[in-house]
């Protein structure tokens, strides 16, 4: 029988290896991401280490990007692979609404390969991967190596049971069992004010029922923790640690009582010989690294500073040039939807100015009085990385480097930056197919929303 390993490197990173090829998946080692937003729990990692061991395999490697986020693609490792891999390599994504991995891997002139949802692509001897969309612009991934299959869920896939049930049948059609299952147990994203402990404490509630239902439906004989082993690492998003679930807590909850047994969690490095280990030969360095992954947890360091302060200035300056440049790569669209009402201007507090300023697209930035209710705060240098980079809204949200200040705060951040995400996303005027689909699902979403709240 031909051999194969799987070996955990960091947080969603890892790698399985057969006789004739290796696979890595989403590679974030080293460095903060989301502008200092996001550090990894364990900093241990090399991508020096990482290129080394590459560089030395003597098969065809495989690189799988399941998305494109800084946690997943990480633009800094891959211009540093171009420069030092001196093997065989493919890049392998999902093609999807997210336009953005196929476009950022080809600027970067790495050799690409498309995984279309659904269809087994065959690699190298008998490594085998095959896509699986999530419905939301999110994928999950089938692979085969050595007679085993691994699914890997990342931390957004297959978010309930009737989800999980869903996907069995495409499942079965390609594999008679799962063998090791790779799921986060906590997410990464936004969940409330710094006041809003509470609804942390749900959010942990949730990840472990989302767990559970998993293992349930999907049935694997190991279960791996990954794509939760970084930390909200900045002074204006810290808080969003409170109410996360270390390992050792997560293994403590009761609904997981008489599903513990399966799983297994894993320090970067480990490795599991994927025909002869069992949770049963993983329990010793499950219990190492429990221990470890506390010690990260328990000893977090200082957050790292905000971006410095802006002016008012800066941020009329970076809002100007902001609407010009979507207005050039949506035919002036954001006007017309401000006006039929689909977006609406967004008023921004920022709390070390003391001042509320307006955000619209006809009317450009406008001071407003500073008694006057806000939809989100941010700190100014927050505001003006919203505003100059091109993908300033997902930095931010993603980092979590706000406040809302209303009910709707969230929803009206989400919706005034809609133009913003489509052009990061490639839907725009050289796409229009893919602009009028993003358009449509947000006008029903906006319905749907309304709907909900006339019948509540």
């Amino acid at each position: 029988m031909p051999r194969a390993s799987f070996t955990f490197l960091n947080h969603a990173c890892f790698m399985v290896r057969t006789d004739g090829a290796l696979l890595l998946a989403d590679p974030w080692l080293e460095g903060a991401v989301f502008d200092n937003a996001w550090a990894l729990m364990d900093p241990s990692g090399s991508e020096g280490e990482l290129l080394e061991l590459l560089n030395g395999a003597g098969v065809p490697v495989y690189i799988w990007c399941s998305r494109a986020t800084p946690d997943r693609l990480v633009l800094p490792f891959l211009r540093r692979f171009r420069e030092e891999f001196r093997g065989i390599a493919t890049f392998l994504y999902r093609p999807g609404r997210d336009l953005r991995l196929g476009d950022e891997l080809r600027r970067l002139r790495l050799p690409v390969a498309e995984c279309p949802d659904g269809a087994t692509v065959d690699l190298a001897g008998d490594l085998r991967l095959t896509a699986l969309s999530n419905g939301d612009g999110d994928t999950a991934c089938l692979i085969g190596a050595g007679g085993r299959h691994i699914l890997s869920l990342g931390d957004r896939a297959l978010p309930t049971a009737a989800a999980c049930q869903a996907l069995l049948p495409r499942i079965g059609q390609i594999a008679p069992r799962i063998d090791v299952l790779l799921t986060g147990f906590g997410t990464m994203g936004w969940c409330g004010n710094p006041d809003s402990f509470a609804a942390r404490e749900a959010a942990a509630k949730a990840a472990v029922e989302r767990l559970a239902s998993q293992i349930e439906r999907l049935r694997p004989r190991l279960v791996v923790p990954v794509a939760s082993f970084a930390r909200f690492a900045r002074a204006d998003n810290a808080w969003l640690n409170g109410g996360r679930l270390a390992p050792r807590e997560l293994l403590d909850a009761p609904r997981l009582e008489t599903l513990r047994g399966l799983i297994r969690f894993m320090a970067p490095g480990d490795r599991v010989d994927l025909q002869r280990d069992t949770p049963a030969t993983l329990a010793a360095r499950h219990e190492a690294a429990l221990e470890r992954w506390g010690a990260c947890w328990r000893n977090r360091p200082p957050p790292l500073p905000r971006p410095p302060q802006a002016s008012v200035g800066e941020l009329k300056a970076a809002f100007s040039r902001y609407r010009e440049h979507v207005a050039e790569g949506l035919y002036r669209l954001p006007r017309l939807l401000e006006m039929l009402g689909v977006v609406r201007p967004l008023l921004l507090h920022l709390p070390d100015l003391r001042q509320n300023v307006e955000l619209s697209y006809r009317h450009g930035l406008r001071l407003q009085p500073r008694e006057m209710a806000a939809h989100i705060a941010m700190f100014s240098g927050t505001a003006l990385r919203l505003l100059t980079s091109a993908d300033g809204f997902e930095t931010v949200y993603a980092g979590g480097c706000f406040w809302t200040l209303r009910r709707s705060g969230l929803s009206a951040f989400g919706r005034f930056f809609l133009p913003q995400r489509m052009a990061r996303r490639g839907a725009d005027r050289r796409r229009p197919l893919a602009m009028g689909g993003v358009l449509w699902r947000a006008l029903l979403g906006r319905m749907a929303r309304r709907l909900h709240a006339a019948l509540r």
